[in-house]
Protein backbone atom coordinates (compact mmCIF):
# COMPACT_ATOMS: atom_id res chain seq x y z
CA UNK A 1 0.00 0.00 0.00
CA UNK A 2 1.25 3.48 -0.87
CA UNK A 3 2.21 5.45 2.23
CA UNK A 4 0.05 8.49 2.88
CA UNK A 5 1.71 11.84 2.12
CA UNK A 6 1.04 13.06 5.65
CA UNK A 7 2.13 10.00 7.61
CA UNK A 8 5.00 7.67 8.34
CA UNK A 9 4.93 3.90 8.66
CA UNK A 10 4.75 4.35 12.44
CA UNK A 11 1.66 6.54 12.31
CA UNK A 12 -1.72 5.40 13.67
CA UNK A 13 -3.84 3.43 11.25
CA UNK A 14 -6.26 6.36 10.83
CA UNK A 15 -3.36 8.50 9.58
CA UNK A 16 -1.94 5.79 7.32
CA UNK A 17 -5.31 5.31 5.63
CA UNK A 18 -6.13 9.00 5.40
CA UNK A 19 -7.51 9.71 1.89
CA UNK A 20 -5.20 11.72 -0.37
CA UNK A 21 -7.87 13.06 -2.73
CA UNK A 22 -11.57 13.81 -2.67
CA UNK A 23 -12.40 10.65 -4.61
CA UNK A 24 -11.04 8.52 -1.76
CA UNK A 25 -13.09 10.34 0.89
CA UNK A 26 -15.98 8.16 2.08
CA UNK A 27 -19.34 9.92 2.33
CA UNK A 28 -19.93 13.71 2.16
CA UNK A 29 -21.01 13.46 -1.51
CA UNK A 30 -22.70 16.90 -1.69
CA UNK A 31 -19.73 18.62 -0.07
CA UNK A 32 -17.25 16.86 -2.34
CA UNK A 33 -19.17 18.04 -5.40
CA UNK A 34 -19.09 21.62 -4.12
CA UNK A 35 -15.38 21.47 -3.28
CA UNK A 36 -14.47 20.00 -6.66
CA UNK A 37 -15.54 23.33 -8.18
CA UNK A 38 -13.26 25.37 -5.90
CA UNK A 39 -10.17 25.96 -8.00
CA UNK A 40 -9.05 28.98 -5.95
CA UNK A 41 -8.45 29.18 -2.18
CA UNK A 42 -11.23 30.59 -0.05
CA UNK A 43 -11.82 30.86 3.67
CA UNK A 44 -14.30 28.39 5.04
CA UNK A 45 -15.50 26.46 8.07
CA UNK A 46 -15.86 22.68 8.06
CA UNK A 47 -18.42 21.84 10.72
CA UNK A 48 -19.47 18.34 11.74
CA UNK A 49 -19.20 15.50 14.28
CA UNK A 50 -15.85 13.94 15.24
CA UNK A 51 -14.26 11.57 12.76
CA UNK A 52 -16.33 12.57 9.73
CA UNK A 53 -13.43 13.88 7.59
CA UNK A 54 -12.89 17.56 8.42
CA UNK A 55 -9.09 17.42 8.82
CA UNK A 56 -8.71 15.09 5.85
CA UNK A 57 -10.67 17.40 3.55
CA UNK A 58 -8.71 20.42 4.77
CA UNK A 59 -5.40 18.71 3.89
CA UNK A 60 -6.70 17.62 0.49
CA UNK A 61 -7.76 21.20 -0.27
CA UNK A 62 -4.27 22.41 0.57
CA UNK A 63 -2.86 20.02 -2.06
CA UNK A 64 -5.41 21.10 -4.66
CA UNK A 65 -4.81 24.81 -4.06
CA UNK A 66 -1.00 24.44 -4.17
CA UNK A 67 -0.19 27.09 -1.57
CA UNK A 68 1.90 26.70 1.58
CA UNK A 69 -0.10 24.88 4.26
CA UNK A 70 0.16 25.61 7.97
CA UNK A 71 -1.80 23.68 10.59
CA UNK A 72 -2.58 24.97 14.08
CA UNK A 73 -4.77 23.67 16.86
CA UNK A 74 -6.78 26.23 18.79
CA UNK A 75 -6.22 24.08 21.87
CA UNK A 76 -2.51 24.95 22.02
CA UNK A 77 -2.00 27.88 19.62
CA UNK A 78 -2.79 31.55 20.19
CA UNK A 79 -2.50 34.98 18.62
CA UNK A 80 1.30 34.74 18.51
CA UNK A 81 1.22 31.67 16.28
CA UNK A 82 -1.50 33.20 14.08
CA UNK A 83 0.57 36.36 13.54
CA UNK A 84 3.57 34.24 12.58
CA UNK A 85 1.53 32.54 9.84
CA UNK A 86 0.28 35.94 8.61
CA UNK A 87 3.87 37.17 8.37
CA UNK A 88 4.77 34.09 6.33
CA UNK A 89 1.86 34.84 4.01
CA UNK A 90 3.39 38.21 3.20
CA UNK A 91 6.45 36.37 1.87
CA UNK A 92 4.64 33.63 -0.07
CA UNK A 93 1.71 35.76 -1.26
CA UNK A 94 -0.86 33.50 0.45
CA UNK A 95 -0.86 30.76 3.05
CA UNK A 96 -3.57 28.25 3.79
CA UNK A 97 -4.09 28.19 7.55
CA UNK A 98 -5.88 25.15 8.90
CA UNK A 99 -7.16 25.93 12.39
CA UNK A 100 -8.49 22.84 14.12
CA UNK A 101 -10.97 23.22 17.00
CA UNK A 102 -11.46 26.85 15.95
CA UNK A 103 -14.40 27.18 18.37
CA UNK A 104 -11.88 27.10 21.23
CA UNK A 105 -10.46 30.47 20.18
CA UNK A 106 -11.77 33.33 22.31
CA UNK A 107 -13.51 36.31 20.68
CA UNK A 108 -10.32 38.39 20.82
CA UNK A 109 -8.26 35.54 19.33
CA UNK A 110 -10.77 35.19 16.52
CA UNK A 111 -10.51 38.95 15.90
CA UNK A 112 -6.79 38.51 15.17
CA UNK A 113 -7.79 36.64 12.00
CA UNK A 114 -10.23 39.22 10.63
CA UNK A 115 -7.92 41.51 8.68
CA UNK A 116 -5.88 38.72 7.09
CA UNK A 117 -9.01 36.84 6.05
CA UNK A 118 -10.64 40.05 4.78
CA UNK A 119 -7.62 40.90 2.58
CA UNK A 120 -7.14 37.32 1.42
CA UNK A 121 -3.63 37.12 2.88
CA UNK A 122 -4.57 33.75 4.35
CA UNK A 123 -7.18 31.25 3.31
CA UNK A 124 -8.55 30.15 6.66
CA UNK A 125 -9.92 26.62 6.86
CA UNK A 126 -11.44 26.16 10.29
CA UNK A 127 -12.66 22.83 11.66
CA UNK A 128 -15.13 22.51 14.50
CA UNK A 129 -17.52 20.02 16.04
CA UNK A 130 -19.60 22.88 17.45
CA UNK A 131 -22.29 24.87 15.67
CA UNK A 132 -20.44 27.93 14.27
CA UNK A 133 -23.44 30.11 15.06
CA UNK A 134 -22.76 29.55 18.77
CA UNK A 135 -18.97 29.63 18.90
CA UNK A 136 -17.66 31.79 16.03
CA UNK A 137 -18.14 35.54 16.37
CA UNK A 138 -20.33 37.24 13.82
CA UNK A 139 -17.57 39.38 12.29
CA UNK A 140 -15.42 36.36 11.43
CA UNK A 141 -18.37 34.18 10.44
CA UNK A 142 -19.49 36.76 7.87
CA UNK A 143 -16.13 36.31 6.08
CA UNK A 144 -16.33 32.51 5.91
CA UNK A 145 -18.27 29.96 3.89
CA UNK A 146 -19.80 27.37 6.23
CA UNK A 147 -19.92 23.74 5.07
CA UNK A 148 -21.62 21.16 7.25
CA UNK A 149 -20.34 17.58 7.16
CA UNK A 150 -22.83 14.83 7.86
CA UNK A 151 -22.32 11.99 10.30
CA UNK A 152 -21.03 8.92 8.48
CA UNK A 153 -23.68 6.34 7.67
CA UNK A 154 -23.42 2.67 8.62
CA UNK A 155 -22.55 1.91 4.98
CA UNK A 156 -19.78 4.54 5.01
CA UNK A 157 -18.33 3.13 8.21
CA UNK A 158 -18.54 -0.39 6.81
CA UNK A 159 -16.42 0.64 3.83
CA UNK A 160 -13.83 2.24 6.13
CA UNK A 161 -13.79 -0.88 8.30
CA UNK A 162 -13.04 -3.04 5.26
CA UNK A 163 -10.16 -0.72 4.30
CA UNK A 164 -8.76 -1.17 7.78
CA UNK A 165 -9.06 -4.96 7.63
CA UNK A 166 -7.48 -5.08 4.16
CA UNK A 167 -4.55 -3.05 5.46
CA UNK A 168 -3.54 -5.99 7.66
CA UNK A 169 -3.55 -8.29 4.63
CA UNK A 170 -5.70 -10.98 6.18
CA UNK A 171 -3.85 -11.11 9.51
CA UNK A 172 -6.93 -9.76 11.31
CA UNK A 173 -10.18 -11.71 10.97
CA UNK A 174 -13.44 -10.42 12.49
CA UNK A 175 -16.70 -12.36 12.34
CA UNK A 176 -19.72 -10.67 10.82
CA UNK A 177 -21.31 -10.17 14.24
CA UNK A 178 -18.09 -8.72 15.61
CA UNK A 179 -17.83 -6.32 12.68
CA UNK A 180 -21.34 -5.12 13.54
CA UNK A 181 -20.22 -4.65 17.13
CA UNK A 182 -17.17 -2.64 16.03
CA UNK A 183 -19.31 -0.41 13.80
CA UNK A 184 -21.65 0.27 16.70
CA UNK A 185 -18.77 0.90 19.14
CA UNK A 186 -17.25 3.49 16.78
CA UNK A 187 -20.16 5.86 17.43
CA UNK A 188 -20.02 7.11 13.83
CA UNK A 189 -16.39 8.25 14.21
CA UNK A 190 -14.10 6.92 11.45
CA UNK A 191 -10.99 7.77 13.47
CA UNK A 192 -12.27 5.81 16.43
CA UNK A 193 -13.33 2.94 14.18
CA UNK A 194 -9.82 2.55 12.76
CA UNK A 195 -8.38 3.00 16.25
CA UNK A 196 -10.44 0.02 17.41
CA UNK A 197 -9.30 -2.07 14.45
CA UNK A 198 -5.67 -1.17 15.14
CA UNK A 199 -6.01 -1.88 18.86
CA UNK A 200 -7.58 -5.27 18.20
CA UNK A 201 -4.78 -6.14 15.75
CA UNK A 202 -2.08 -5.14 18.22
CA UNK A 203 -3.84 -7.08 20.97
CA UNK A 204 -4.22 -10.22 18.88
CA UNK A 205 -1.22 -10.09 16.59
CA UNK A 206 -1.48 -13.06 14.25
CA UNK A 207 -3.15 -15.21 16.89
CA UNK A 208 -6.95 -15.05 16.59
CA UNK A 209 -8.71 -14.06 19.80
CA UNK A 210 -12.06 -15.19 21.06
CA UNK A 211 -14.84 -12.79 20.12
CA UNK A 212 -15.67 -12.26 23.79
CA UNK A 213 -12.11 -11.09 24.56
CA UNK A 214 -12.30 -8.57 21.72
CA UNK A 215 -15.73 -7.40 22.85
CA UNK A 216 -14.46 -6.82 26.38
CA UNK A 217 -11.57 -4.78 25.01
CA UNK A 218 -13.87 -2.67 22.84
CA UNK A 219 -16.21 -2.15 25.80
CA UNK A 220 -13.36 -0.37 27.57
CA UNK A 221 -13.50 2.51 25.07
CA UNK A 222 -14.95 5.67 26.57
CA UNK A 223 -18.16 6.97 25.06
CA UNK A 224 -17.84 10.21 23.09
CA UNK A 225 -19.97 12.67 25.05
CA UNK A 226 -19.11 16.34 25.54
CA UNK A 227 -20.76 17.65 28.70
CA UNK A 228 -20.01 21.27 27.80
CA UNK A 229 -20.66 21.31 24.07
CA UNK A 230 -23.56 21.16 21.62
CA UNK A 231 -23.54 17.38 21.90
CA UNK A 232 -24.65 17.77 25.53
CA UNK A 233 -27.67 19.87 24.56
CA UNK A 234 -28.63 17.63 21.63
CA UNK A 235 -28.81 14.58 23.90
CA UNK A 236 -30.93 16.28 26.56
CA UNK A 237 -33.18 17.69 23.82
CA UNK A 238 -33.72 14.23 22.32
CA UNK A 239 -34.34 12.85 25.81
CA UNK A 240 -36.97 15.45 26.70
CA UNK A 241 -38.71 15.20 23.31
CA UNK A 242 -38.89 11.41 23.61
CA UNK A 243 -40.60 11.70 27.00
CA UNK A 244 -42.94 14.40 25.67
CA UNK A 245 -43.75 12.07 22.79
CA UNK A 246 -44.59 9.21 25.21
CA UNK A 247 -41.80 6.89 24.05
CA UNK A 248 -40.23 5.46 27.22
CA UNK A 249 -37.83 3.25 25.23
CA UNK A 250 -36.24 6.10 23.27
CA UNK A 251 -36.12 8.18 26.45
CA UNK A 252 -34.34 5.36 28.29
CA UNK A 253 -31.85 5.06 25.42
CA UNK A 254 -30.85 8.73 25.62
CA UNK A 255 -30.78 8.55 29.43
CA UNK A 256 -28.35 5.63 29.20
CA UNK A 257 -26.19 7.53 26.68
CA UNK A 258 -25.97 10.55 28.96
CA UNK A 259 -25.18 8.51 32.06
CA UNK A 260 -22.55 6.44 30.24
CA UNK A 261 -21.05 9.70 28.97
CA UNK A 262 -20.65 10.97 32.53
CA UNK A 263 -23.45 13.53 32.52
CA UNK A 264 -24.28 15.14 35.86
CA UNK A 265 -27.38 13.25 37.12
CA UNK A 266 -28.64 16.42 38.80
CA UNK A 267 -28.72 18.17 35.43
CA UNK A 268 -30.99 15.41 34.12
CA UNK A 269 -33.07 15.46 37.31
CA UNK A 270 -33.71 19.22 37.04
CA UNK A 271 -34.87 18.84 33.46
CA UNK A 272 -37.27 16.08 34.50
CA UNK A 273 -38.78 18.32 37.20
CA UNK A 274 -39.37 21.05 34.61
CA UNK A 275 -40.89 18.55 32.18
CA UNK A 276 -43.20 17.17 34.86
CA UNK A 277 -44.84 20.59 35.12
CA UNK A 278 -44.48 21.80 31.54
CA UNK A 279 -45.53 18.69 29.63
CA UNK A 280 -47.52 16.60 32.11
CA UNK A 281 -49.01 19.25 34.36
CA UNK A 282 -52.49 18.53 35.66
CA UNK A 283 -52.92 15.47 33.45
CA UNK A 284 -51.12 13.59 36.22
CA UNK A 285 -50.89 15.45 39.50
CA UNK A 286 -48.40 12.85 40.79
CA UNK A 287 -45.77 13.79 38.20
CA UNK A 288 -44.31 16.91 39.81
CA UNK A 289 -44.14 15.57 43.42
CA UNK A 290 -42.52 12.37 42.12
CA UNK A 291 -39.97 14.31 40.05
CA UNK A 292 -39.18 16.59 42.98
CA UNK A 293 -38.70 13.64 45.30
CA UNK A 294 -36.41 12.04 42.74
CA UNK A 295 -34.28 15.18 42.41
CA UNK A 296 -33.87 15.46 46.18
CA UNK A 297 -32.92 11.77 46.39
CA UNK A 298 -30.42 12.02 43.52
CA UNK A 299 -28.71 14.88 45.35
CA UNK A 300 -28.39 12.78 48.50
CA UNK A 301 -27.55 9.41 46.98
CA UNK A 302 -25.32 10.11 43.97
CA UNK A 303 -24.25 7.67 41.28
CA UNK A 304 -24.50 4.85 40.36
CA UNK A 305 -27.69 4.24 42.34
CA UNK A 306 -29.24 7.50 41.11
CA UNK A 307 -29.57 5.93 37.66
CA UNK A 308 -32.37 3.77 39.12
CA UNK A 309 -34.26 6.83 40.33
CA UNK A 310 -33.80 8.63 37.02
CA UNK A 311 -35.03 5.57 35.12
CA UNK A 312 -38.04 5.28 37.44
CA UNK A 313 -39.20 8.85 36.85
CA UNK A 314 -38.28 8.83 33.15
CA UNK A 315 -40.44 5.76 32.50
CA UNK A 316 -43.33 7.25 34.50
CA UNK A 317 -43.27 10.65 32.80
CA UNK A 318 -42.95 9.12 29.35
CA UNK A 319 -45.87 6.79 29.99
CA UNK A 320 -48.37 9.06 31.73
CA UNK A 321 -50.91 11.38 30.01
CA UNK A 322 -49.64 14.76 28.85
CA UNK A 323 -50.90 18.32 29.04
CA UNK A 324 -49.12 21.63 28.52
CA UNK A 325 -52.24 23.64 29.40
CA UNK A 326 -50.71 25.19 32.53
CA UNK A 327 -47.50 26.05 30.68
CA UNK A 328 -49.47 27.68 27.85
CA UNK A 329 -51.67 29.51 30.34
CA UNK A 330 -48.77 31.38 31.97
CA UNK A 331 -47.24 32.13 28.57
CA UNK A 332 -50.52 33.68 27.41
CA UNK A 333 -51.01 35.54 30.67
CA UNK A 334 -47.51 37.07 30.62
CA UNK A 335 -47.92 38.06 26.99
CA UNK A 336 -51.27 39.69 27.83
CA UNK A 337 -49.76 41.62 30.75
CA UNK A 338 -46.87 42.89 28.60
CA UNK A 339 -49.25 43.99 25.87
CA UNK A 340 -51.74 45.78 28.15
CA UNK A 341 -49.25 47.47 30.42
CA UNK A 342 -48.34 47.25 34.10
CA UNK A 343 -51.01 49.60 35.53
CA UNK A 344 -53.19 47.10 37.34
CA UNK A 345 -55.84 48.35 39.78
CA UNK A 346 -56.88 45.60 42.17
CA UNK A 347 -60.66 45.79 42.90
CA UNK A 348 -61.51 46.82 46.45
CA UNK A 349 -63.23 43.55 47.31
CA UNK A 350 -59.98 41.66 46.51
CA UNK A 351 -57.61 44.01 48.33
CA UNK A 352 -55.97 43.07 51.61
CA UNK A 353 -57.32 44.93 54.66
CA UNK A 354 -54.78 44.57 57.50
CA UNK A 355 -55.62 47.89 59.25
CA UNK A 356 -58.64 50.09 59.97
CA UNK A 357 -57.24 52.65 57.49
CA UNK A 358 -57.41 50.10 54.71
CA UNK A 359 -60.92 49.12 55.74
CA UNK A 360 -61.98 52.77 55.81
CA UNK A 361 -60.69 53.06 52.21
CA UNK A 362 -62.97 50.18 51.24
CA UNK A 363 -60.37 47.44 51.03
CA UNK A 364 -61.99 44.02 51.35
CA UNK A 365 -65.54 45.36 51.24
CA UNK A 366 -67.97 43.36 49.15
CA UNK A 367 -65.87 40.24 49.05
CA UNK A 368 -67.92 37.03 49.23
CA UNK A 369 -66.30 34.09 50.98
CA UNK A 370 -66.77 31.03 48.67
CA UNK A 371 -66.84 28.52 51.56
CA UNK A 372 -70.10 30.04 52.78
CA UNK A 373 -71.88 29.01 49.55
CA UNK A 374 -73.06 25.67 48.13
CA UNK A 375 -70.23 23.60 46.65
CA UNK A 376 -67.89 26.21 48.20
CA UNK A 377 -68.34 28.32 45.08
CA UNK A 378 -70.08 31.37 43.71
CA UNK A 379 -69.57 33.30 40.49
CA UNK A 380 -67.62 36.36 41.52
CA UNK A 381 -65.57 38.73 39.36
CA UNK A 382 -61.86 38.46 40.17
CA UNK A 383 -60.25 40.51 37.41
CA UNK A 384 -59.60 44.28 37.65
CA UNK A 385 -62.69 46.35 36.94
CA UNK A 386 -61.41 47.66 33.61
CA UNK A 387 -61.60 44.11 32.25
CA UNK A 388 -65.21 43.56 33.19
CA UNK A 389 -66.37 43.93 29.57
CA UNK A 390 -63.93 41.42 28.15
CA UNK A 391 -62.03 39.37 30.75
CA UNK A 392 -59.36 37.15 29.16
CA UNK A 393 -59.11 33.38 29.49
CA UNK A 394 -55.70 31.74 29.64
CA UNK A 395 -56.22 28.22 30.98
CA UNK A 396 -57.81 25.67 28.68
CA UNK A 397 -57.58 22.30 30.44
CA UNK A 398 -57.16 19.27 28.21
CA UNK A 399 -59.20 16.09 28.24
CA UNK A 400 -56.14 13.99 29.13
CA UNK A 401 -55.77 12.07 32.37
CA UNK A 402 -56.78 13.80 35.59
CA UNK A 403 -57.05 17.15 33.84
CA UNK A 404 -60.27 15.93 32.25
CA UNK A 405 -61.84 16.01 35.73
CA UNK A 406 -60.59 19.58 36.26
CA UNK A 407 -62.05 20.59 32.91
CA UNK A 408 -65.45 19.09 33.72
CA UNK A 409 -65.54 20.78 37.13
CA UNK A 410 -64.70 24.21 35.70
CA UNK A 411 -67.31 23.70 32.97
CA UNK A 412 -69.92 22.99 35.62
CA UNK A 413 -68.94 25.87 37.93
CA UNK A 414 -68.70 28.56 35.24
CA UNK A 415 -71.43 27.35 32.89
CA UNK A 416 -73.36 30.61 33.19
CA UNK A 417 -70.34 32.82 32.50
CA UNK A 418 -70.12 33.78 28.80
CA UNK A 419 -66.41 34.55 29.08
CA UNK A 420 -65.40 31.09 30.31
CA UNK A 421 -65.19 28.57 27.50
CA UNK A 422 -63.92 25.11 28.39
CA UNK A 423 -65.09 23.40 25.22
CA UNK A 424 -62.18 24.43 23.02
Amino acid sequence: MQENLFTSSHSPLASILRPQNLEEVVGQENLKQALQKMSQPMSLILYGPPGCGKTTIARILSQRWKFPFRALSAISAGVKEVKKVIEEAKVYGKVILFLDEIHRFSASQQDSLLDAVERGVIALVGATTENPGFRINRALLSRLHVHKLQALSKEDLGEILQRGLRHYAGDLQLSESLQEFVLHASGGDARRLLGIVEAVYLLAGKNPLEDEVIRQHIDSFVMDYDKSGENHYDFISAFIKSIRGSDPDAAMYYLACMLEGGEDPLFIARRLVILASEDVGNASVHALPLANAMMASVEKIGMPESSILLAHVTSFLASCPKSNASYMAIKKARSYVKEHGPNVRIPDHLRNAPTWVHRKEGAGQGYKYPHEYPNHFLQQFYFPEDLVENPPQFYFPSTNGQEKTIRERLQYLWQENPFKNYES
